[in-house]
């Protein structure tokens, strides 16, 4: 009965493990790219539709990542078709050593090497690890698209930021940052071509900014910098509006014109016209107006009052007062 009850457990188990998407490993120690470019700690291989090696992670957490990055999988497939690559997850307290991609005070959180087709990612954040993934991904795929050569930036991050935004279920938000963010700015236009694809590309997905290896701030970084979260809002108006084979053309001139529709559409949307209009500018410097002249009368009126009041008046002494403390004198 014990014996038969411990193979119940096991095969309740495994269960578990499969329904969570994650791979039973045939040993303690998997093979792949993971295991033999950082042999340090242990890799366990999860269901996945990419090659993807998970490092001190939990089970359930596990499985949560293999269904967030088996739908933006798809998902890039679909535009960009199929491309090859291999994700390492690591736990923080895993013992994986992050020294090999640290500079100076910059820390690692999330580091792809499009030339050798690997993401590393650490999984300090679980609710962004999915959607970190899913931008990373999507990098790569662009850079595979492009035999290497790499997509304009801040172009690929805008792409990317999609994706990004598709895991985390943020079509609302971002429409409603868009608007918001177009109110003050309906006449930018967007440089498209400003840099390329970085590599390798590193970033910290808690902040969503690109920056260059090892931490600094370089001038693909700043292109990519550009591509603000809602702008995910922008790939969606142009999948509304069929505009052809527009995700995988790099041309700037068909970016700046879907960017001027988009934009357009939004100050519709938003004023309920097409034509941007500056009045409220001149409302808002009316209503200041008022407000300094009323705060200047009311400090005059303050310091009339006070001067109005004067001196209060003495009233006189009681009569012999001041002579009855008279000390006599001889």
């Amino acid at each position: 009965m014990r014996t038969l009850r411990i193979m119940i457990g096991r095969s309740l188990l495994v269960g578990v493990l499969l329904v969570l998407g994650v791979a039973v490993p045939a040993s303690a120690q998997s093979t792949g790219a993971c295991a033999e470019r950082f042999p340090e700690v242990e890799w366990v291989q999860l269901d996945t539709s990419v090659d993807v090696y998970a490092a001190g992670v939990p089970v359930g957490h596990a499985g949560r990542y293999a269904g967030e990055i088996n739908g933006a999988v798809a998902q890039i497939n679909e535009h960009f078709g199929a491309f090859e690559a291999t994700v390492c997850l690591f736990d923080p307290e895993s013992g994986f050593d992050q020294s090999r991609f640290v500079s100076g005070s910059n820390r690692l959180h999330a580091i792809l090497l499009p030339s050798d087709g690997i993401l590393v990612l650490s999984t300090e954040n679980v609710g962004l690890t999915g959607s970190a993934t899913a931008f990373g991904l999507a990098h790569l795929a662009m850079w595979q698209h492009s035999g290497g050569v790499g997509f304009p930036e801040p172009q690929a991050s805008t792409i990317a930021q999609y994706f990004r935004s598709e895991v985390r279920d943020r079509a609302i938000y971002d429409h409603a940052e868009a608007k918001s963010a177009n109110f003050f700015g309906p006449d930018v236009v967007t440089s498209w071509s400003a840099a390329t694809q970085q590599s390798p590309l590193a970033w910290d997905p808690s902040r969503g900014r690109t920056t260059g290896f090892g931490g600094g701030y370089d001038p693909v970084a700043t292109a990519a910098a550009a591509s603000s979260t809602h702008m995910a809002d922008l790939i969606r108006f142009g999948f509304a509006e069929d505009v052809d084979g527009f995700i995988t053309n790099p041309d700037p001139a068909v970016w700046t014109s879907l960017e001027a529709q988009w934009r357009k559409s939004l100050t519709i949307e938003l004023m309920g016209t097409d034509v941007p209009t500056t009045t409220w500018k001149g409302g808002l410097a009316i209503a200041i107006g008022i407000v300094i002249v009323a705060m200047i009368a009311i400090a005059l009126g303050l310091i009339s009052k006070l001067r109005g009041r004067g001196r209060p008046e003495t009233e006189e002494p009681i009569p012999g007062f001041f002579e009855s403390m008279t000390t006599p004198t001889d």
